[in-house]
Order: structure tokens, then C-alpha cells, then sequence
């Protein structure tokens, strides 16, 4: 293995684990936990302690929340979940995000959807609920840029 190779790896733990000390990371689903701080900061969301709750993340002032986090360059469309088993979905794309429309910056795009804008969705086939770029289409209900943001008091997380 390359030396620049090993010093990467090394790096990505060691990032991996101070984000899990600062309570960001609180399992081995490194984007997916990203993905729920993210909407920590812009949502009043109370994360489920177990991190394993079947088909939410969540609950907020609207009920519950599942969130997803999709960064992939390659894949083009992301999995919604069961929409029976919450209120609404928060989908973060990330910088990498396939699903991001050109000409929209921001480190992270944060859209929200009801669980009934979701059941638009369906593969009856599979019975599945998944989406490619269409409902991202429109401009995001938040974004965040990671050097734009001041130091602020942090939400407290479950876990």
C-alpha cells in the first residue's frame, strides 16, 4: 500500500473518531449519522436513541422524521424508506451527490418532503419507494456551508 495511500486511511479514522467523540458519529453509518447532525442544525429534531428505529430516525414538532443522506457520484437515485412509518423525510445531498442540479451551490443541499409527497414514489413492483433528481429540481429548503457557519452552541444529541 502507498504511503499517501496508508496516511489517508489513517486520517479518515482518526476524523471519523473525533466526530464520534464530539457526538456527530454515533454508529458505524458515518454519512448517514452526518446526515442526521445536519439536520440537527436546521430542524428541532430529537434523534431516536437506539439509532436502529424501524423506519425513522426521529420526531420533531411535525411527528416523525427519517432522514437519508445521499453523496454518491455514481448512484442516481436514492432509497425513501417506508412513508407508512413516518411524517416526513429530510434527504441531504452531499457535495458529491449525483442528485444535486448543476448551478446549485452549497456544501450540503437539505430537502424536506412529506411522507404523502413520498407515496408519489412507488415502485409497485418492488414495493419500494425511491427518486432520482426530480424532486430535487427545486431550489433546497436549506443549505449549509461548512465555512460560512459561526461557532454556535451545538444540539444536544441522543446517545
Amino acid at each position: 500500500m502507498k504511503a499517501e495511500i496508508r496516511t489517508a486511511v489513517r486520517e479518515f479514522f482518526s476524523a471519523a473518531e473525533k466526530l464520534r467523540k464530539l457526538g456527530v458519529i454515533r454508529s458505524d453509518r458515518y454519512l448517514g449519522d452526518l446526515g442526521e447532525y445536519i439536520c440537527q442544525h436546521f430542524y428541532k429534531l430529537e434523534l431516536a436513541e437506539s439509532g436502529r428505529q424501524p423506519g425513522h430516525d426521529g420526531t420533531d414538532p411535525e411527528g416523525l422524521v427519517q432522514v437519508k443522506y445521499h453523496g454518491s457520484c455514481t448512484r442516481t437515485n436514492v432509497d425513501l424508506g417506508n412513508p407508512s412509518s413516518y411524517d416526513h423525510i429530510v434527504v441531504v445531498l452531499g457535495p458529491n451527490s449525483r442528485l444535486r442540479q448543476k448551478g446549485v451551490s452549497g456544501d450540503f443541499l437539505v430537502y424536506r418532503m412529506t411522507a404523502r409527497a413520498v407515496q408519489k414514489h412507488a415502485n409497485l413492483e418492488k414495493g419500494t419507494y425511491s427518486c432520482g433528481r426530480g424532486p430535487f429540481e427545486r431550489p433546497p429548503d436549506q443549505v449549509l456551508n461548512l465555512e460560512d457557519l459561526p461557532e454556535a452552541p451545538e444540539a444536544k444529541h441522543a446517545g
